[in-house]
């Protein structure tokens, strides 16, 4: 089946996110308390280890689909709707090997993709989890991956990259992700990666702790300092 997006629509003012840290820095609680998803949106998920399975995001349901074609089925019955709904993309025993978890990987992206509509009554977040396993340089992303990042804002599409790594994931998802969430890191070479861009000392990120975290928004300048309580 093939899939393209419909209704191109520059006008729409849609800004990627970008959630990067180290395990337990809480990129995954910034997807939900960041406010950049409302619990009524339309919200899929690339979950390749089914961290959302079985569970709730953002209090509502998440429906976990094991193949790519239930997936597709039920994202395409969403989207003809209204409602809100949040879909998971969860494979039956995983590839180990990269190559093939990144082509499984762009299968998805390629449904998503499909789903887009620059004039649907609702935004289609797509939370994609773990980048740093399907992404393969660390320069353009040359892959409908890349496609969502560059031409999804016009088709309604807004794309929320989470990443354990900074260093090895591609260019276009920095560049392309106006919204940057940067927790607590463990190695140099991604410190410093994302330390230009946010406009913060290399020194300041190294020394955050678990569930602080520097929040970029668009434009420059434009970057707090947080943390999460619960």
């Amino acid at each position: 089946m093939s899939l393209s997006p419909i209704n191109p629509n520059d006008r729409l003012n849609i800004t990627h996110a970008l959630y990067a840290g180290a395990t337990g820095s809480g990129k995954s609680v910034a997807t939900r308390k960041m406010k950049l998803i409302k619990a009524t949106d339309q919200v899929v998920f690339w979950d390749l280890y089914g961290q959302y399975k079985g569970g709730e995001f953002l209090g509502r349901t998440v429906r976990t689909y094991s193949t790519l074609k239930g997936f597709l089925m039920a994202v395409h019955a969403g989207r003809k709707t209204k409602q809100g709904f949040k879909i998971a993309f969860t494979p039956n025993n995983p590839p180990k090997d990269k190559s093939s978890i990144r082509k499984l990987f762009l299968e998805a992206c390629a449904i998503v993709w499909g789903m887009g509509n620059g004039f649907h009554p609702k935004t289609l977040h797509f939370i994609a989890e773990e980048i740093n396993r399907v992404t393969v340089s660390s320069g353009d992303e040359d892959s409908i991956y890349g496609e969502l990042l560059e031409a999804g804002r016009k088709f309604n599409i807004m794309v929320h990259s989470v990443s354990q790594r900074l260093a090895p994931i591609p260019n276009t998802v920095i560049s392309m992700s106006g919204y940057k969430w940067i927790g607590c890191q463990n190695l140099v070479s991604d410190v410093e990666r994302v330390a230009k861009e946010l406009q913060v000392k290399a020194a300041d990120i190294m020394a955050l702790n678990k569930l602080e975290y520097y929040f970029k928004g668009e434009g420059f300048g434009n970057v707090r300092k947080g943390k999460f309580r619960f």
